[in-house]
């Protein structure tokens, strides 16, 4: 019963990916989409439509048995409308260790398709890949749209399908990198099927990744887009020493950076499930964006690990990276030692000696102070205590430690002779003035009241009268305060009677239950009944 289920469900993805596709495919120009990523457990599987044709791939560990198969076969067939004749069904072996993939079929099936308005070569049979990464859509659209005048370069170019969209997007140069033989000239297919001829201008070079950045180096190339998609693994006898992305891919950027100018482009992308970029090593070189979202294309579910992640690393130049070019460099120097040069001397003295292998102030049995080298100054005296220096002591022989006088008072003052410090009076009263004869203290009067004011002989301060009311009023002579008296009630008005703002509260008050009154019922509202009291027996 749960495989009626699972099947109904499997198809209604499959329409509703399929009608998505063709959508997408008619708005943007193409014939190449995925409709169905392994969405559903039962079907470990992944569909592709290829102008007319479709294909299926299966990812199950040990494949589908006959009946799964043909049930989805025939459900690509009729929800899908691809003709059972034009349907492909692969399955993907999972691989162990450094083995690589097998040739699938020995008969072709190729086709020619449209992306974005361009023309591929793909191979629906030989191998798994078709010679389209349909998960790189967007990014080669992104290409496109700016390569306009740039030289771009292109690492592990497969079939070229970033060159077509750089050398469509107006590129100078476009260079093309792979070691096989057969993609290699797969690349020169497309770009002769889109009009893209002039050899010289758009290079096709057969040859190892490696050395050819090797010659680039010597050769002092450079370009403006670095499009750098490596396999995750690859082992292949033409290869100086297999290339792992996750162990390499630092390196390889490192070296790729010397091919760039300031502020080119590197488009770096992995579609390893595990690989994590050490954002760290890079971001003193690179201002690193990841835009793996913004490129996600129609179809995929990026939580089955069937896209690529992206990351865009702009080259920083010199001044934005914050280094400090060579020639600055010894001017600044040169500005220190004009300056400070007893200094600057003794330092370089201390570096020589710490060259020579003396020890870097390591902890021992020796005595604090005895046998330690200068710090800073040959001049400088550590902290001690003498009985004829007080501690307080720091190079400068008229500075006044603080010290208890007489009475037992210490100041607080540093190096001021003319500071009077605080001291209790006769009545045991501690000013808080500074250096001010003028300010009179807060003292409290003969009914033990201490005023708040500063400096204001005419400020009147708040006391309690006779009823033992106090007001809240500053400065103001006629400031009627607030009272409670039996001739005139809190909201007493000038007939001493009912008050005035109580009048005014009930007029608003009425006021409002007349707007309610007049607002608009809501349909039904006579219909529905008062709720009864069971202790009211009117309403029976």
């Amino acid at each position: 019963m749960s495989e009626d289920y699972e099947m109904k469900d499997f198809a209604k993805l499959l329409k509703h990916g399929a009608l998505e596709g063709r959508r997408w495919m008619r708005s943007s120009d193409s014939e190449a989409v995925r409709i169905y990523d392994r969405n559903l457990e039962a079907f470990p599987v992944t569909v592709e439509l290829y102008g007319k044709w479709a294909k299926i791939v299966d990812y199950s560990v040990d494949g589908l048995d006959d009946k799964m198969r043909e049930c989805t076969i025939d459900l690509v067939n009729r929800m899908a409308y691809i003709e059972r004749e034009r349907i492909v069904f692969q399955h993907r072996r999972k691989r162990v260790g450094i083995e690589q993939h097998t040739l699938q079929s020995d008969e072709k099936v190729l086709l020619d398709v449209k992306e974005g308005g361009l023309t591929f070569r793909v191979d629906l049979t030989s191998h798994i890949d078709t010679g389209l990464f349909l998960d790189q859509a967007m990014t080669r659209d992104y290409v496109r749209s700016i390569a306009q005048g740039m030289r771009v370069l292109n690492l592990f170019s497969y079939t070229g399908s970033f060159s077509v969209y750089a050398a469509a997007g107006g590129a100078e140069s476009v260079t093309s990198v792979d070691m096989s033989n057969t993609y290699s000239e797969v690349c020169r297919a497309n770009l002769a099927a889109n009009g893209f001829l002039d050899e010289k201008r758009f290079e096709v070079v057969t040859s190892d990744c490696g050395p050819f950045i090797d010659r680039a180096l010597e050769e002092k190339r450079c370009w403006d887009i670095v499009i750098f998609d490596p396999p995750s693994f690859s082992n292949s006898h033409k290869m100086e020493r297999p290339f792992d992305v996750k162990k390499d891919y630092l390196s390889w950027i490192a070296r790729l950076s010397r091919l760039m100018g300031d502020h080119a482009l590197l488009i770096f992308s992995c579609n390893s499930s595990t690989f994590a970029l050490d954002k760290s090593a890079l971001k003193r070189s690179f201002r690193i964006s990841e835009v793996s979202q913004e490129m996600s294309p129609v179809g995929f579910v990026r939580s089955r690990g069937g896209t690529s992640r992206i990351w865009l690393l702009e080259k920083l130049s010199v001044f934005d990276a914050d280094v400090r070019p060579r020639a600055d460099r010894k001017e600044y120097v040169k500005r220190i030692e004009d300056d400070d040069f007893d200094r600057l001397l003794s330092s370089l003295e201390k570096d020589g000696q710490q060259e020579e292998g003396e020890e870097r102030g390591r902890k021992s049995d020796r005595p604090r102070y005895e046998g330690r080298p200068a710090k800073r100054d040959e001049g400088y005296r550590p902290r001690r205590r003498e009985d004829e220096r007080p501690r307080y002591g720091r190079r400068d022989d008229g500075y006044r430690p603080r010290r208890r006088d007489d009475d037992g008072y210490r100041p607080s003052y540093r190096r001021d002779d003319d500071y009077r410090p605080r001291r209790r009076d006769d009545d045991g009263y501690r000013p808080s003035y500074r250096r001010d004869d003028d300010y009179r203290p807060r003292r409290r009067d003969d009914d033990g009241y201490r005023p708040s004011y500063r400096r204001d002989d005419d400020y009147r301060p708040r006391r309690r009268d006779d009823d033992g009311y106090r007001p809240s009023y500053r400065k103001d002579d006629d400031h009627r305060p607030r009272r409670r008296d039996d001739e005139r009630p809190r909201y007493a008005g000038k007939d001493g009677e009912r008050g005035e703002s109580r009048a005014r509260s009930h007029a608003y008050d009425k006021a409002r239950r007349e707007r309610r009154r007049s607002e608009v019922k809501p349909y039904g509202y006579d219909n529905i009944k008062k709720s009864r009291r069971r202790d009211d027996e009117s309403q029976d």
